[in-house]
């Protein structure tokens, strides 16, 4: 993307909290593929099969295991696997409360949504975004990656 200085760091920013949600719902959901919830599962598994019909070099072992298989979760299908009804005890001595939660990712989808398909951002949708990233940096215990001078 040709994004300003400013956004290409908070993008990169963003992309650290997905990364690092991935790594928290793998770990705390132990690489248990069979704790994914169903629906999202079928949406995975279709998006691992068109990406191994388009590359003939693609791993497809690899994304059996959960570890692989979240690499082909959208943010909002992190969010709804942590935010179901049957998984949320498992996140909610990290996390808390389940509402706060959800607002945080919609304040991060909202700026991730903005910047990856170019629209103008506000200064609401950059400081909400902002915010929710220094959050979820917090919570996950993401160190020295929101800069110092956003």
């Amino acid at each position: 993307l040709d994004l300003s200085p400013r956004l290409r760091e908070l993008d990169r920013s963003i992309e650290k909290v997905e990364i690092g949600l991935r790594n928290e719902i793998v770990t705390t959901l132990n690489d248990d593929t069979l704790k994914i919830p169903q629906h999202l599962k079928q949406k995975v598994n279709e998006r691992i099969q068109r990406a191994s019909q388009n590359n003939p070099a693609f791993d497809f072992e690899k994304y059996q295991k959960f570890s692989g298989m979240i690499e082909f979760f959208d943010l909002r299908d992190l969010e709804a696997t942590m935010a179901s009804k049957l998984l949320w005890p498992e996140f909610q001595d990290k996390f808390y409360n389940k509402e706060i939660l959800v607002q945080k990712f919609n304040q991060l989808a909202e700026l991730r949504n903005t910047i990856r398909h170019s629209r103008s951002i506000d200064e609401i949708v950059r400081k909400e975004g902002e915010a929710a990233i220094i959050w979820f940096n917090k919570v996950l215990n993401i160190k020295n990656i929101y800069p110092e001078e956003l």
